[in-house]
């Protein structure tokens, strides 16, 4: 089961990160409606919640800015279609791709119990129970805002990226 899901949320985090490598800075915090959420409120929302996971997982203590990505990237944030008050895309992908390899480091070091054990965080484990079930929840979230990112590209006139799962084509 931890290779499944290391392999998913592997995957799931590289089609986020190529759906944002070639977004020019201009339009990082571009909305088409109000409150969109734009690919930077999207990496920071992620970025959160990595930098939740890590301590559960027992691979990191939480950030000293935790408090800010929560009110930044948080459930509650409403965003807004300017880059004042945001981390740079730069800084979010570098941040990104280094709890990326955490967790993957961390998911090689687990056993099944440890994908058995209660989830600690009271509001998540209402309906996650496990960290098995936490897990599974985080690549089907990732996963979400990936389809998120894709439609936002469209609607900005970039193109497709590609689909990390897919087979590789001629």
């Amino acid at each position: 089961m931890k290779d499944l899901l290391a392999w998913g949320l592997k995957g799931a985090r590289q089609q986020t990160l190529s759906l944002v490598e070639d977004i020019p800075a201009e339009l990082s915090c571009s909305q088409s409606v109000p409150g969109e959420h734009h690919p930077v409120w999207t990496l920071g929302h992620l970025l959160l919640g990595d930098s939740h996971l890590l301590p559960l997982l027992g691979a990191a203590e939480l950030p000293s800015d935790f408090p800010t990505l929560l009110s930044r990237y948080g459930p509650g944030a409403d965003p807004v279609g300017s880059p004042e008050g945001y981390d740079a895309m730069a800084v979010l992908v570098r941040r990104l791709t280094e709890t990326g390899v955490r967790r993957q480091e961390a998911l090689a070091a687990m056993v099944a119990s440890d994908l058995a054990r209660p989830t600690p965080d009271p509001l998540l484990a209402s309906s996650q129970p496990n960290m098995g079930h936490h897990l599974q929840a985080l690549m089907f979230h990732e996963g979400y805002h990936a389809g998120r990112l894709a439609a936002w590209r469209r609607r900005q006139g970039l193109p497709a990226a590609p689909w990390v799962f897919a087979p590789p084509g001629p």
